[in-house]
């Protein structure tokens, strides 16, 4: 309870003073998958670190203030040695996964799954049989890991059939970012026009009303998104508060910035940090306060609706 008090004081100490307490690492450079939608494989990567070398880092950004760690890759889970330290060094820890590696606890820190549909749909994006092994490494998971669908052309019209089934399984919750892509990228297969987001963000509203808050999305987040909203408030590297909130480095210990790489396309962006921290924060919005407080507390759990 002590140290859920002092993770709320200090994200809201980072609110208010506008100073990065929170770091965004690329642990491994590698993945064992090669995802239909994923940026990385669009982009050129460094080696990376060994694990004295990042353990190193961790410790140097502990130092300096950074209290927070949010671990991607390639796949994290190929690195556990390191995830597992991670959680000890920082006092809030979420680690990014495919989840075909197992999910084992991480102490103070929460697993994130991506998943992107149904079995079919799943592993048209992700690959044959990934949508099955996950689904079993998360019944097997000590503590229930929180899923992430990216959105796009490809998995749209599956959003609700997919929802429904996550949430009969024991996860935390389930959230949403919509396909981002790189600059110069057509990728019409796959991005949704930020033009034609609010039929989606409707139907995102509407489980929230039908599950409650294991779906973490909010009418505040909504908002984010849409260029009726907030959306052009913060669709550039310049104003966008990940970014500057965020210090970001690469595999092999550059900065870089921002946790898509440096060839985000921002003024298309669907990022879903992004979207939960101006949600819960610009204006200050309760409701959403709570998903982020769900986040960083792995044992604060969402409201179920009855």
């Amino acid at each position: 309870m002590i140290l859920g008090l002092w993770k709320i004081l200090f994200l809201s100490a980072w609110l208010v003073f506008k100073r990065p307490g929170a770091v965004a690492i690329d642990v491994t450079s590698r993945c064992n998958l090669r995802c239909r939608h994923c940026y990385w494989w669009k982009q050129e990567h460094p080696e990376e670190l060994s694990y004295e070398e990042m353990v190193r880092l961790f410790h140097y950004l502990r130092a300096h203030g950074m209290r927070a760690a949010i671990l991607y890759g390639g796949e994290p889970g190929l690195r556990l040695d390191v995830c597992r330290i991670a959680a000890r060094i920082f006092d809030t820890l979420l680690v990014f996964t495919n989840g075909t590696l197992g999910l084992p606890d991480l102490g103070a820190g929460q697993w994130i799954v991506s998943l992107d549909g149904p079995k079919e749909i799943n592993d048209r994006i992700r690959g044959k049989g990934v949508f099955d092994t996950v689904v079993e490494n998360i019944g097997r998971a000590p503590c229930p890991p929180i899923v992430h669908m990216t959105i796009s052309k490809l998995n749209e019209p599956f959003i609700e059939e997919f929802t429904e089934t996550m949430l009969g399984l024991p996860v935390k919750g389930i959230g949403f970012s919509l396909f981002t892509p790189i600059k110069g990228a057509n990728e019409q297969d796959l991005m949704v026009p930020v033009g034609q987001r609010e039929p989606i963000v409707k139907r995102l509203l509407a489980l929230r009303q039908k599950y409650g808050e294991r779906v973490g999305f909010t009418k505040a987040m909504a908002r984010q998104l849409l260029p009726s909203g907030a959306f052009s408030s913060w669709n550039s590297y310049e104003n966008c508060p990940v970014s500057q909130g965020l210090r970001c480095y690469r595999s092999d210990g550059t900065r870089k910035l921002c946790t898509y790489g440096n060839d985000a396309d921002c003024a298309r962006c669907g990022c879903a940090a992004v979207v939960v921290f101006r949600g819960a924060f610009y204006p200050p919005n309760y409701e959403t306060m709570r998903l982020v407080f769900g986040l960083i507390l792995p044992k604060f759990f969402p409201k179920t609706k009855r």
